[in-house]
């Protein structure tokens, strides 16, 4: 008996398709797949909101970006710590059309003080999530000079449950280099006049893309 192939005409999305051993489609759908990614944010810290995602959308892609933390402050004799890289990682996932997801996107940590003899350290970055579906952390703050010692470089973030890592925040967070994460402070320096030192700088805050699929 002939084999009867069922006509497959039209457009589709996302297309999913069935072959036969002669090479012929005999049918095809539309999937549900995340084939149609798009842009719905892109944001540099600090800063907060709420991604809604669209009533169609069942799939989520995002780069988080934590704060850096501030360097630490010098004194008369010695040098801070470099504040640490924020975190940065990619996460992919499901999502609820339709439902909000609030977010919240770190800034960069503060600069620690100079001091005659112990000068502070740099505060820490903030960290950047999307409510229920992704976290990174922001970096350490840089120690501060104490006395004949100079001060510790500050931890980098971490992204706990990162698809990868290995992302780069170029444009999106202002970084002359396209190192990964917010870049942490500069260290405060030693220095005679004024002869307490120089205090560390603030660090670039973290950013945030959101992508999902249009259904």
């Amino acid at each position: 008996m002939a084999k009867i192939i069922k006509s497959a005409k039209g457009s589709f999305t996302a297309a999913s398709i069935t072959v036969d051993g002669s090479g012929r489609v005999v049918t095809a759908s539309s999937g549900a797949g995340a084939a149609n990614m798009k842009n719905v944010l892109i944001k540099s810290g600090p800063a907060s909101g709420t991604y809604t995602a669209d009533p169609s959308a069942t799939k989520f892609q995002a780069y988080l970006f934590g704060g850096g933390g501030g360097g630490g402050g010098g004194n008369n004799q010695r040098v801070g710590g470099t504040g640490g890289q924020g975190g940065s990682g990619f996460y992919a996932g499901s999502v609820s059309g339709g439902t909000g997801y609030s977010y919240a996107i770190g800034g960069g940590g503060g600069g620690g003080a100079s001091g005659y003899t112990n000068a502070s350290s740099g505060s820490s970055g903030g960290a950047t999530n999307i409510t229920n579906l992704a976290t990174v952390n922001g970096g350490g703050g840089g120690g501060g000079a104490q006395g004949q010692s100079n001060g510790s470089s500050g931890q980098g973030g971490s992204a706990p449950g990162a698809d990868h890592t290995d992302v780069v925040a170029g444009a999106l967070l202002g970084n002359r280099d396209i190192s990964s994460g917010a870049s942490g402070g500069q260290a405060g320096y030693h220095a005679q006049n004024p002869p307490q030192g120089i205090n560390g700088s603030s660090a670039a805050g973290g950013g945030l893309v959101i992508f999902e699929n249009d259904g």
